[in-house]
């Protein structure tokens, strides 16, 4: 989908995603992924154990990189976590 379909479906919320993705991916050939130092860097705000076990979590091949789709699921952990610090329940553990 175009650019202009996505703003107008979601707003600015989808495209500051992959604007945030895209400014901390690596990028070789076709391929757009996020290494674990892109990771760390794009999330430095967190604890190094929380970041290591989210990134191991959530790199379904195993392959040391993130893909976009791996990504989101990134994003929705931390949303979830965020959500359950809201109602002070404390979560914070990838899982």
């Amino acid at each position: 989908p175009s650019t202009d379909l996505l703003l107008g479906w979601g707003g600015m919320a989808l495209k500051t995603i992959v604007d945030v993705y895209h400014r901390y991916s690596i990028r070789e050939g076709q391929l757009d992924l996020l290494n674990f130092n892109d990771f760390r860097t794009l999330l430095t705000e967190n604890k190094r154990e929380y970041l290591r076990k989210l990134f191991e979590e959530t790199d379904l091949n195993k392959d040391s990189e993130l893909t976009f789709e791996e990504f989101t699921i990134v994003l929705a952990k931390l949303t979830d976590d965020a959500h359950r610090i809201s109602h002070r329940d404390d979560h914070l553990v990838p899982g």
